[in-house]
């Protein structure tokens, strides 16, 4: 009776990859991945193999009949035929690319505003001329400059509060001559100059003035009362010297982290009495400082958020639950 030999094997429906063990000089494959393994070396645990290499199937060497993509570089010393390409992707063959060079036309038509020319690849020079004040400098590997031609015209500003600017310009647009010539109109060449210049003037009604001062001047003024229409914006320091500032705003936003009251000349506690912030509503609320009692003092409840409380130099002596520290009569409680 013949003899059957077996090796290892996974089925199919198992993972794919290398047994976990092999003993040394045995096989086994696997059929998830049609893979057969061996195991080499000896000395491992109980005497196992002390690695497990891929010896054959898919993956392991290239196969013959099949398409299969293979990773990483590979160099190859022998002569390599490839088939004849015969798409885009077969591009970076020399055959394919020697193909595509030889249908490569050899002239090229250029055009300009008006005409056409043909131009002859490795015959014929394309010649980029500058026309009427324009000169081509072809200075750079693969760059042609067009260069716009200077004129006489010596650059700089022209006119000014006692000069006017003259000018000749050319068919294409450009300033071939400029210069300066003086402003000069005499008194008598103006009529009622004074009178013209006033009504040509006018002003807005509580924001500016206009009026005749005197020959050939116009006064423009500020009216007693201003009114801004839009936002003033005043970069330097504001200096209010009347009696009362009234503030119709919704929003007070001040950058200064301190406000001063009271600032007379020589401040004292009696100056400073009475002194604070007075809330209106159907009876004035306020926060004055007292000389009588040397205090703050309102006239309102005072009502702490939930979890704040009272100090005294730093130390807390009311909380909405507790009073503390506070020493009566020598004892503490």
């Amino acid at each position: 009776m013949a003899n059957t030999l077996r090796i290892k094997r996974r089925s199919s429906a198992g993972a794919a990859g290398a047994p976990t063990s092999l003993e040394n000089a045995e096989l086994a494959f696997n059929e998830a991945d049609n893979i057969l393994y061996y195991g080499t070396g000896t000395g491992g645990a109980g005497g196992s193999a002390t690695s497990v290499i891929a010896i054959a199937g898919y993956g392991a060497y290239l196969t013959l009949g099949t398409e299969q993509t293979v990773t990483g570089n590979k160099t190859f010393s022998g002569t390599v035929s490839v088939a004849t390409p015969s798409a885009n992707a077969h591009a970076a063959t020399k055959l394919y690319v020697d193909n595509a060079i030889s249908n490569v036309a050899t002239s090229f038509t250029a055009a300009g505003d008006s005409g056409t020319v043909t131009i002859s690849s490795g015959t014929d020079t394309l010649t980029i001329a500058g026309g009427t004040g324009l000169t081509s400098i072809a200075a750079a590997t693969d760059t042609v400059t067009i260069n716009l031609d200077n004129t006489a015209v010596t650059a700089g500003s022209y006119g000014g509060s006692g000069t006017v600017g003259t000018f000749t310009v050319d068919a294409q647009g450009r300033l071939t001559a400029a210069a300066n010539s003086t402003i000069s109109i005499t008194a008598s060449q103006i009529s009622d100059r004074t009178t013209n210049l006033v009504t040509g003037l006018s002003g807005t009604a509580n924001e500016i003035t206009v009026s005749n001062s005197g020959v050939g001047a116009v006064t423009l003024s500020l009216p007693a009362n201003v009114t801004i229409s839009n936002n003033l914006t005043v970069t330097g320091d504001l200096t209010v010297q009347g009696n009362t500032t009234t503030l119709n705003t919704s929003t007070l936003v001040i950058e200064d982290k301190n406000v001063v009251l009271a600032n007379v000349a020589s401040p004292n506690d009696t100056t400073a009495d009475g002194a604070g912030l007075t809330i209106l509503g159907a009876s004035n609320k306020t926060w004055n400082w007292v000389d009588a009692t040397d205090s703050w003092t309102s006239s309102e409840h005072i009502n702490l958020a939930s979890g704040k409380v009272f100090k005294i130099n730093g130390t807390t002596v009311l909380s909405g639950t507790n009073l503390d520290n506070v020493t009566i009569d020598g004892g503490t409680f």
